[in-house]
């Protein structure tokens, strides 16, 4: 077995050498070195320590290369297990989330899914000269007449399940306008009318080139553009107002669909879907028009039916299931809360005064849990679990993840290489834990949204998964 040490991240890892070895910098000079590592061994050994979780094969072929100016000998032990575990968030908040969801599809390994779209349309909103955001205003003379109202669904491609079976859905009115300020989740499901406004049948082929963006148009009753053009007067251009005044939409999955769609929301522009109404006025041949964002209040409701599956016992109540009742295997879903935790409680084997100069953590994908159908997870971030195996929050209560120095609100991200392998640099995790300034002995690694900086937080407004083997534990330590 040799390690695949080509993905690591460039600042932790600086050469690759084949065969396997342990080279280091010294950070006093080599004479001196082997000196006093002759007068005293038990004060110092350099180690390469390798435990492969639950088994190893042929750990005489490990090695681990640093920076190639001294080798090394390879130690193996397996006297360190990791205890590793699929776990289920309390809440998966999706609220105002970059993509919606709607439909249901049964996933062979994660069950049957069903979710539902609820969104609030809003006036297109802009930044000011002095940074603030402000909204266009929707002007209408007096007497305006709805010609009619469209709603434009944008996807990109991301569809799981099949994409060639035509599947059918309703959209309904909510009952009441959406709370703008609340941080929706995906257990909130709201109430909308029995009655449909409008039904649609798609495949992927559906969604059309529009802009070099894929689209799909659905017609509404032009009386709701009607609404929207009679209450724009004592609205103002205020879109609180607006908001409040007009209740917004739900998708609903019809039947038993075999896909869930994603669309892309936000501020308006030629990729996110929109809402257009179109009106002129009596004797004026000139039409006009008015396209209302989706980046107001919006969310997925999801409904999870893990009967059947390796995950059926995992629930709210009973949040944890150890990978020796699922094979050695653990699970990560976007949307879903799930995500894999990993217990360092027998770090204290290795001994005392330990010294960890690097620690990565690898997983690699079952291989047949890969299909097309059910989209993978290719970003990741860690965090500390906090009480209950939820992610460790800050005194605000805001979600933290790890990052080279220690918790932030966002982490790094690791990507899934071409390998189908996520190495995961845990050093100043080890590092705090061995020196006991964490009180945590656990990590949860989670599904990541990447942001601007590079950095990742956790992705709740998708339905990616992986399936990961036994990981493989990989530290580098002095003892003293």
């Amino acid at each position: 077995m040799k390690l695949q040490t080509d993905k690591l991240i460039p600042f932790l890892m600086t050469k690759i050498q084949q065969k396997p070895s342990l080279t280091f910098t010294l950070s006093w000079p080599i004479d001196y070195f082997m000196k006093k590592m002759l007068s005293d061994l038990q004060k110092i050994a350099f180690l390469l320590f390798s435990v492969f979780v639950f088994s190893c094969e042929n750990p005489g072929e490990i090695g681990f290369d640093l920076d190639g100016t001294q080798n090394g000998a390879s130690i193996y032990t397996d006297t360190l297990s990791l205890d590793i575990s699929t776990v289920l968030a309390d809440s998966t908040v999706n609220g105002k989330s970059n993509y919606l969801m709607f439909g249901n599809v049964t996933d062979p390994i994660f069950g049957n899914i069903k979710a539902t779209t609820y969104f609030q349309p809003t006036m297109v909103g802009y930044t000011d000269v002095n940074g603030a955001v402000a909204y266009d205003t929707l002007k209408v003379n007096a007497n305006p007449i709805a010609d009619s109202l469209r709603l434009r669904l944008v996807n990109f491609g991301l569809i799981y399940g099949d994409t060639l079976a035509k599947n059918f859905f309703s959209i309904h009115r909510l009952k009441s306008p959406m709370d703008y300020n609340k941080r929706y989740n995906a257990e909130d499901k709201l109430e909308y009318e029995s009655t449909e406004i409008a039904k649609f049948g798609v495949t992927l082929k559906s969604f059309k080139n529009d802009s070099a963006f894929n689209s799909y148009y659905i017609d509404l009753p032009k009386s709701i553009a009607q609404e929207i053009l009679n209450a724009a007067p004592s609205i103002n251009g205020d879109n609180s107002k607006f908001v409040s005044a007009f209740p917004g939409f739900a998708i609903v999955s019809e039947g038993s669909n075999k896909s869930v769609y994603t669309i892309l929301t936000g501020p308006y522009s030629a990729s996110t879907s929109t809402l257009i109404a179109d009106w002129h006025y009596e004797g004026d041949t000139t039409k006009y028009f008015y396209q209302f964002d989706l980046n107001g209040p919006r969310h997925t409701s999801f409904e999870f039916d893990r009967s059947g599956t390796a995950l059926a016992a995992l629930s709210k109540s009973n949040n944890e299931i150890n990978s020796n009742k699922t094979g050695n295997l653990s699970y990560i879903q976007g949307g879903s809360g799930i995500s894999t935790k990993i217990n360092f409680d027998n770090i204290s084997k290795l001994g005392t005064n330990i010294k960890v100069s690097k620690a990565i953590l690898e997983f690699n994908t079952l291989p047949n849990s890969l299909d097309g159908l059910y989209p993978k997870v290719f970003n990741y971030v860690l965090a500390e679990t906090g009480t209950n195996n939820q992610q460790l929050r800050s005194s605000g209560n805001i979600p933290t993840y790890l990052t080279p120095i220690g918790n932030d609100l966002s982490g790094v991200s690791f990507t899934l290489d071409t390998t189908q392998t996520v190495n995961l640099d845990i050093t100043n995790f080890l590092q705090k834990l061995t020196n006991k300034k964490v009180t945590s002995t656990s990590i949860i690694l989670m599904p990541a949204a990447l942001l601007s900086t590079g950095n990742g937080i956790l992705a709740n407004d998708n339905l990616r998964r992986m399936v990961f083997t036994k990981p493989k534990l990989k530290i580098y330590y002095s003892k003293y």
